[in-house]
């Protein structure tokens, strides 16, 4: 059996998140990167597409349903270690810091 064990550490995955924001950010505006664990998305930092899009990403890189992201959506609590969790408990694939960046070089 594969061993699906989420790994990543919160300065890891906090990388993850910022790759992924990164690419949604306007052309011209400059990102500003979330630095803590407790930085929470919405509206102000994503437009419905990329919240879209930034849950897609997560749930084709660490193999979690589209469904499951969106029942976490509705709870509200969208913070980055709720997500965090979330991705920990929910991971059906084994992905670490170096399959990310290659992936987010294919995607771009």
């Amino acid at each position: 059996m594969m061993n699906t064990e989420f790994k990543f550490t919160d300065e890891e995955f906090l990388y993850v998140i910022n790759l992924i924001l990164k690419q949604d950010t306007p052309l011209g505006e400059e990102y500003v990167p979330i630095e803590s664990m407790e930085d929470r998305l919405d509206m102000g930092r994503l437009d419905s597409l990329g919240m879209i899009v930034f849950f897609v990403w997560l749930s084709h890189l660490f193999g979690i349903s589209e469904a499951t992201f969106q029942a976490f959506i509705r709870q509200g609590n969208i913070s980055i270690q709720a997500i965090k969790e979330l991705v920990k408990t929910e991971s059906t694939k084994n992905c670490d810091i170096n399959d990310v960046k290659e992936y987010a070089k294919r995607c771009i």
